[in-house]
């Protein structure tokens, strides 16, 4: 099999000739990817290109509100600073981020909302639908060929929301002011929607990756404000991708126990990362065992244990990893997250070898 017939046989839980293995965030056909630009990385996205199997993962987001920010950057020593503000007929909002060199990550210094009156502010602003730019996806498919399949990025309407909070903040309205969170949930979600009718009605696919759901899970927010925020929001956009046959994989980091009956509810096809405790609060194998016939499972090696476990644990780690999400199929072997920094560890690009080494050697079927 190639890497794309793998995936698509492991996504139908039908037989594959071995486990498939992403390397999550580090896409190895994307030309623009920040590792494939890091002489550190090199050798080690050489590796992925040829035994692993891709899920080029694609964003193509719609502008919507956000085509009235000014934005205005500078450098302060190794960091870029951006300030961009959202003019509304109440007044003006403003977020602030920070990125610093040599690392693959963004700081949000300050968010677009911080009080009563912001919100009211965001909620005087209409969002109109725009088509999202989808030019490049004809690129993707050419770079990627029969390597992998593009997994396409939509964020839902509570990841929208939350994320204009500062965490904290959010917490403090979802508990306090559920009818405040709902009112920003109903003006997002319609140009959420739009954007992914557009992306299905245009061919992108076949898998999705719908992220948003771990700000409602515990220990953040209980079970029922999951249903309130999450379930009522995202389970539209998963019906959407169902009409077009493509596949839906939800994106959940933490605690995923509770919310479980209500994610295979929403008809999700597939989810990720699946963390064991204690980053979660359940373990791959009985996950498996509830769900394995309705979910496809992708994950759990935590990043943590591929930048700091001795070599020869996480061949260990890997192989666990293998054998409690290999039986029966419907398992792709993934790491959580990846490296941000653009030194690459010795040890960290010797665990990610032993991790590819280790899940072809016990993946096959």
């Amino acid at each position: 099999m190639n890497s794309r017939e793998r995936l698509l046989t492991t996504l139908l839980h039908e037989p594959a000739d071995r486990v498939p293995i992403s390397t999550y965030e580090m896409v190895g056909w994307n030309p623009d990817a920040w590792e494939n630009r890091q002489p550190a990385y090199r050798h080690l996205m050489d590796l992925i290109r040829q035994k692993t199997d891709c899920l080029y993962l694609c964003g193509f987001p719609s502008a919507n509100a956000l085509q009235r920010l000014t934005v205005t950057a500078w450098d302060e020593g190794a960091s870029h600073y951006t300030r961009e503000v959202l003019h509304t007929p109440r007044g003006d909002l403003t977020m602030t981020t920070r990125q610093d060199a040599g690392l693959n990550t963004v700081w949000a210094l300050s968010h677009l909302l911080k009080d009563d009156e912001d919100i009211k502010r965001f909620l005087s602003v209409p969002i109109e639908p725009v088509p999202p730019d989808i030019s490049g996806f004809a690129g993707v498919q050419a770079r990627l060929g029969d390597h992998g399949i593009p997994l396409v990025d939509i964020a839902d309407p509570l990841c929208v929301v939350a994320e204009l909070f500062d965490f904290s903040d959010f917490m403090v309205h979802a508990f306090s002011q559920p009818e405040q969170i709902e009112a920003l949930l109903e003006h997002v979600a319609p140009s959420i929607y739009a954007s992914a009718r557009y992306l299905l009605e245009h061919g992108l696919g076949p898998l999705f990756r719908v992220v948003g759901a771990e700000y409602a899970t515990p220990p953040y927010l209980p079970p029922t404000l999951f249903e309130r925020y999450e379930v009522r929001y995202t389970e539209p956009i998963i019906r959407m991708i169902h009409d077009h046959q493509c596949t839906a994989r939800l994106h959940c980091h933490g605690r995923i126990r509770q919310a479980l009956p209500m994610i295979v509810e929403m008809g999700c096809d597939a989810l990720d990362p699946v963390e064991a405790p204690p980053s979660g609060d359940i373990t791959l194998g009985e996950v498996k065992q509830l769900y394995g016939d309705k979910l496809c499972l992708m994950g759990n090696l935590q990043l943590r244990d591929l930048e700091t476990l001795p070599t020869d644990r996480l061949r260990e780690v890997v192989r666990e990893t293998v054998e409690a999400g290999k039986p029966g199929g419907g398992f792709v072997i993934m790491s959580t997250a990846s490296p941000i920094n653009a030194d690459l560890s010795p040890l960290t690009e010797r665990n990610y070898e032993a991790f590819i080494e280790t899940a072809l050697e016990y993946g096959g079927y």
